[in-house]
């Protein structure tokens, strides 16, 4: 491949940043970073820990627009879901989508939980693709995709959607799951947005989490931050990033306005569908109807990176550095390498959720998480 030829091996390997391993905890003797190393090779052993971008798509915004051109095509990952209508404590209602079949792997079966991104579904080609690969490895684990209020065919029962620190949806779910299956093993693994939702909330449980492990694929950190470089006036930061989330926004309110607008706090439906940033659509709907006084404060508490000290579960953390949206400057490191629980698997490539490979565009982030999700299982 042209980029082994131009560039040194190291330049593609991943980067792992952890704690000391004389502070991790340990299982029969052996560090979970030890474990990891063992259980994990394509992201922990230098040899196979490599990310190299296809040639045809060498830079992070090329791979995540070609993403987000296969949301809506089987490309060779074809999954069938069994629908569930979960209605939360508030009247709310979201859709769970369980993974097909169902019948062959049994009620202790693992469960693996995804929360997928932004108005994310369960039809997005980072999950059916990570789902394809797990079922193959690992055909004994369950898998439910727990989408936001509002989205996926499922129109809002009460006027609040979502926001990107909600974790009240998430714990209620989890709750309802471990009380039904008291002997199941949970792992959670989020993507962009839904990895933020995800890391606050296995920080908020501490040590009542009820996963085993949790990872966290392409996660913001910093939502206020994240939405101020995403707001800055660049083509592709201004005009194709935010200005599509903004849209998916929108579109969520457009498809529930009578619901939303019939509820008690005083809303400007105008104002809301004339929002061209995502501050705007948070300021007139989101942060109104969350009882929050302005967008910047909601992103402010619903940032996962304060809650991280607190995680006490295995978490694996996977980010690029040239993902167009989600900043380098806002991975918190430091503050992973001071909990003993928590691993960083930094690539210099991939973009946001993309991470193809070879010429065949091969995705690169599911036999990773497969390979992670197995560890664990060994680990609890």
């Amino acid at each position: 491949m042209v980029y082994t030829v131009l560039f040194p091996k190291w330049w593609f390997r991943v980067q792992l940043t952890h704690a000391p391993e004389d502070k991790q905890p340990k299982r029969g003797g052996r560090t979970l970073i030890g474990h990891i190393r063992d259980r994990c090779p394509m992201l922990a052993n230098p040899a196979q820990a490599l990310y190299v971008p296809p040639w045809l798509m060498p830079q992070g915004d090329m791979q995540t627009i070609y993403l987000y051109t296969q949301h809506y095509k089987p490309a060779g990952c074809v999954v069938e879901y069994e629908r569930e209508i979960f209605e939360f404590a508030d009247g709310g209602k979201a859709a769970v989508d369980w993974a097909l079949p169902r019948e062959e792997t049994g009620p202790t079966a693992p469960l693996i939980i995804l929360v997928p991104g932004i108005a994310g579904t369960s039809y997005d080609y980072y999950a059916r693709s990570f789902i394809c690969c797990l079922r193959a490895q690992l055909p004994r684990c369950q898998v439910a995709v727990l989408q936001s209020r509002g989205c996926n065919g499922v129109k809002l029962a009460t006027p609040k959607a979502f926001h990107g620190g909600m974790t009240d949806d998430l714990r209620e779910f989890v709750a309802h799951i471990a009380s039904q299956l008291s002997d199941t093993p949970l792992i959670g693994i989020g993507f962009s947005l839904g990895a933020n939702i995800l890391t606050k909330y296995v920080g908020e449980e501490g040590s009542s989490c009820q996963f085993i492990a949790a990872a966290s694929v392409c996660n913001p950190f910093d939502i206020d931050t994240t939405v101020s470089n995403m707001s800055l006036p660049t083509l592709k930061n201004r005009y194709l990033y935010a200005a599509a989330l903004t849209r998916s926004l929108i579109s969520v309110f457009t498809s529930n306005r009578k619901v939303i607008m019939a509820g008690e706090v005083e809303l400007d439906a105008d104002a809301i569908e004339a929002a061209r940033t995502i501050t705007e659509f948070n300021e007139a709907y989101t942060a109104k109807v969350f009882g929050y006084s302005s967008a910047q404060e909601l992103n402010a508490e619903g940032s996962c990176v304060q809650h991280i000290k607190h995680i006490q579960i295995p978490m694996l953390f996977i980010n690029a550095l040239d993902d167009p949206m989600c900043y380098r400057q806002t991975i918190p490191a430091a503050e992973i390498e001071c909990n003993p629980n928590l691993v960083l698997a930094i690539t210099r490539h991939g973009g946001h959720l993309a991470y193809f490979e070879g010429s065949g565009l091969a995705p690169w982030l599911p036999p990773r998480l497969t390979q992670f999700v197995a560890a664990m299982l060994e680990w609890r």
